[in-house]
């Protein structure tokens, strides 16, 4: 079940304590993973682990649980588990893995770049809380950027060997990077000028830069930024806790970059054009959506829908839907009742309903890509472009003559293409 190790000149005693140090983890591409509660999340996130070190003596339980995931587990005095982790008492379970490495193929839609920021626990609580919001990319600045102390790992709580993390060697470098994958750079900064509620994004990818709490993010950042904003405080509060900050600006800046992709891509994706061909779609993102809310689809797509045309009457609202002006109410009860659409003379959406559309579209966009998962890029445009012709001719037929703008057409009823998945 296990081997003893008696000698501190060991090769894999000499490896784990060299995986101390930022260099020795960054020239044999391993960590040192300190900790029983560390070790777990880190095999959750599929880190391959090397081996595992236990204090003597071990608990058995502890042996079987290790050695039953094929992992070798070996036995070594407190006295040497001390010098493997540095510390003057003794972690009873530590091992060594390897990370996965970044996923250099591709780029993300939103990234957050720490520039400066030095302090271990907030690093870990900043990558936990992108994760919590969609975000999983986080570059520094620097040569010297590392995210596998044990302080950072207990901090993101195991999210740091899921995320995605990159480094450059200066801002130079990371700012030519944002630029070239066309990213929006976005600086917060108590110099900003605007205040980052009232930030206007286009559609496309955002790069958000913040900085430590004494110095803020570089000038060069300024310098190059689309928008350099701050978060409006009280004036007897100098500053936030950086971790504090960019959960704030994370959650916000998130929100409008979905919004702003919802309004633009709502009328032509995957949903809409997918709703027109059968109920099928629709039942899968129910049954998706049950696990994370009392809401149906079919409230989903009336929110998309209202989210874009900004108001709407409860007549125009039966036409589109197919409604009897009878079950009106109860189709709108559990949305009014919840916050989320405000019934005056009009309907509107409120900004409730705006924040749990923006939570419910990671669930719908995860739902699109399990239906696609066996289409390639080309077959997904092809039959984009096939429906839309359907829906085109259809359209026709219904009007008695030629329509100038299908697209335009077949939204006059969401039940027939409206659902944006």
């Amino acid at each position: 079940m296990y081997q003893k190790i008696d000698s501190i000149k060991d090769r894999r005693i000499v490896l784990a304590r060299a995986l101390k140090t930022r260099s020795g983890r960054e020239s044999r591409g391993q960590v040192l993973l300190e900790g029983e509660r560390i070790l777990d999340w880190a095999i959750d996130r599929d880190v391959a682990v090397d081996f595992v070190l236990l204090a003597d003596p071990p608990a058995g339980e502890i042996v079987e649980k290790y050695a039953a995931r094929d992992i070798e587990v070996f036995v070594v005095s407190g006295g040497i588990q001390k010098k493997v982790t540095g510390t003057n008492y003794v972690i009873p379970v530590v091992a060594v893995g390897r990370p996965s490495p970044p996923h250099a193929e591709s780029s993300s839609d939103f990234v957050v770049v720490l520039d400066g920021v030095k302090d271990f626990g907030n690093i870990g609580t900043i990558i936990r809380t992108c994760q919590a919001f969609g975000v999983q990319e986080v570059i520094g600045t620097s040569g010297d950027f590392d995210v596998y102390y044990r302080k950072t790992i207990e901090a993101s709580r195991g999210s740091v060997f899921s995320a995605r993390v990159d480094r450059f060697e200066n801002r130079s470098d990371t700012i030519a990077y944002l630029r070239e994958r066309g990213y929006q750079i976005v600086v917060t900064s108590p110099r900003g000028t605007g205040l980052q509620g009232q930030l206007q994004l286009r559609q496309g990818p955002v790069a958000l830069i913040v900085g430590n709490e004494s110095e803020g993010a570089g000038p060069e950042f300024e310098q190059q930024a689309d928008h350099v904003i701050r978060i409006p405080m009280s004036a007897d509060i100098e500053s936030l806790n950086v971790g504090v900050a960019t959960g704030i600006s994370v959650y916000e800046i998130r929100l409008k970059q979905v919004l702003t992709m919802i309004e633009q891509q709502i009328k032509s994706t995957l949903g809409r054009e997918l709703n027109v061909a059968g109920m099928l779609v629709r039942r899968a993102l129910d049954v998706e959506l049950r696990k994370v809310s009392a809401l149906s689809s079919r409230h989903v797509i009336f929110m998309m829908v209202l989210r874009c045309d900004q108001t709407m009457t409860v007549p125009q609202m039966c036409r589109q839907f197919g409604l009897l002006e009878t079950e009106a109410d109860r189709f709108l009860h559990p949305l009014i009742g919840a916050g989320l659409v405000n019934h005056g003379k009009e309907l509107e959406l409120t900004s409730t309903g705006e924040e749990t559309l923006v939570k419910l579209w990671f669930t719908i966009e995860a739902t699109e890509k399990r239906i696609l998962s066996d289409f390639t890029a080309e077959e997904s445009a092809a039959l984009m472009r096939r429906l839309r012709r359907i829906q085109a001719r259809c359209t026709e037929m219904v009007s008695g003559g030629p329509s100038s703008n299908p697209q335009t057409s077949a939204r006059a009823d969401p039940q027939d293409g409206s659902m944006q998945l």
